[in-house]
């Protein structure tokens, strides 16, 4: 028994080596679908995937309240690049997102990167468990 106290100080410098090191598959389950923040947005609709694997690619949907649509994808093109994973631009629009009524509107297009299939924006929103309860229209395009 008093061989254990001369490795418990082992256990404590391996636990955090092995916590810090994950593959891209496992950095790929941890992103989450949705980050939106309350208010108008412009959103895009990204695909994000290990290099070379487009089929087993995750879409998530990434919204805040800024000037271009171009800022919301550089910015999650640095942190997938960060975990080992590769992006998409699927497209974009705009989501007005009152979370204190619990409703959403989704319509609009992106000049950058085209109109997103807001359906499945909407799908994918209500498949979180934080919007699953909101109300979400896709207004249609003209």
């Amino acid at each position: 028994m008093n061989y254990l106290k001369y490795l418990a100080p082992i256990g404590r410098c391996a636990k955090p080596l092995l916590r810090s090191y994950t593959s891209p598959a496992a950095n790929l389950l941890k992103v989450p679908k949705v980050e939106l923040k309350d208010g108008k947005l412009r959103y895009l609709l990204i695909m994000v995937y290990m290099h070379g694997d487009t089929k087993n690619g995750k879409t998530v949907v990434r919204g805040w309240n800024t000037d271009s649509h171009d800022g919301i994808y550089d910015k999650n093109v640095r942190a997938m690049e960060k975990l080992g994973l590769c992006t998409k631009c699927l497209g974009g629009g705009v989501i007005e997102n009152n979370e204190g009524a619990k409703k959403m509107k989704i319509h609009g297009r992106c000049k950058t990167f085209g109109a997103a299939n807001h359906y499945k924006t909407k799908d994918i929103l209500l498949s979180s468990s934080k919007y699953k309860d909101f109300s979400i229209t896709v207004k249609k395009e003209k």
